[in-house]
Parts: C-alpha cells; sequence; structure tokens
C-alpha cells in the first residue's frame, strides 16, 4: 500500500509512477478529483447516479489511455473534465429526452439568506438552459476554464462556445429579469 499525501506529489511524476507500473499510485488521482469530478458530471446530467458512473467512465478512460496523456499541453484535471464532458456529452445525446428533478436542488447553507434565495435563483435558471449552455456556463463561470479548453473538452470551434455563452447570459438575463 503507498502511504503518500495526495497532494505531496507532482501530477506528471505520479503519472510516470503509474505509466511504470505502480497502477495502485492511481487511487492518489481519484482521491483527489473524485469530489470534483462528480459535482461537474452531477451538474450536466443532473442525475446522482448517472452523474457517478460519468465520473467512474472518465476515471476509467483516463487510465486506460493514460499513455496519451501530454502535461505539457494540460493539467491532468483539465484532460480528466474534457473525458468527463465528453462521456456526460455523450450521454445526453444518446438518452434525449433530458429529464430535470428540480426538487432535488439543494442550495448551499454557507450563504446569507438573501443570497441564497439569489444563488438558488440563479441555478434553477441554469439548470432550465440547454445541456450545452448549463455546460458552457459551468466550465467558464464555476471551474474558471478558458474559451479554448471548453472548446477542446466539448469537442467544437470556440467560436460554438463564445456563441453558446452569449445566448445562455441572454436566456439567463431575461429568466432572471
Amino acid at each position: 500500500m503507498i502511504r503518500i499525501k495526495s497532494m505531496s506529489i507532482d501530477e506528471p511524476g505520479l503519472i510516470a509512477r503509474i505509466m511504470n507500473g505502480e497502477q495502485d499510485s492511481y487511487r492518489i488521482l481519484v482521491d483527489r478529483y473524485k469530489n470534483d469530478m462528480y459535482r461537474h458530471c452531477y451538474f450536466i446530467v443532473h442525475d446522482e447516479d448517472i452523474a457517478e458512473d460519468m465520473a467512474q467512465e472518465a476515471f476509467i478512460k483516463a487510465y486506460l489511455h493514460l499513455g496519451r496523456f501530454d502535461h505539457r499541453k494540460a493539467s491532468f484535471k483539465t484532460w480528466l473534465y474534457t473525458i468527463a464532458t465528453r462521456e456526460c456529452l455523450t450521454y445526453l445525446r444518446r438518452s434525449q429526452p433530458l429529464h430535470l428533478d428540480e426538487d432535488d436542488l439543494v442550495p448551499s447553507t454557507l450563504a446569507p439568506t438573501d443570497q441564497l434565495a439569489r444563488d438558488s435563483e440563479l441555478y434553477n435558471a441554469v439548470m432550465q438552459l440547454a445541456p450545452r449552455y448549463r455546460t458552457v456556463i459551468s466550465l467558464y463561470y464555476w471551474h474558471n476554464y478558458p474559451y479554448t479548453d471548453i472548446a477542446k473538452a466539448m469537442d467544437v470551434p470556440v467560436g460554438s462556445v463564445r456563441g453558446w455563452l452569449h445566448r445562455a447570459k441572454q436566456q439567463l438575463k431575461e429568466a432572471l429579469s
């Protein structure tokens, strides 16, 4: 068993160890990103079980294709988010129509009451957007990804990301006014 704090090893070094046969080291990467990955997938598919499956699929695909990862092009986290986003969007394309269950939304209890109402209203409005609009909002505003990384993750041109973000903001503005 490997006893290493997950944040104490640089990812390229850890990945090199995994590639050299220390498969158990992959658990460190899974532990490092599993919660963020689940939340990201849940935000796109809006189903707990499916989000868990999509996150697991992303980790499996990342492990199987680890030899293709190039830390000079992107961080492991960005690469993993790209895989997860594509998995979620593929799932949504195959399982139309999208089911949204608004009763499952639970706002954060850390903010003051008036902020909670605004955050909940915004979150509810975002959840009403089309999946591609929700995804660009999530990746751009809540995960701070640049347009180019979002375009790679969604496998679309940068212009599409800009257009979708613009339309998403217009729809949110209308919904919240």
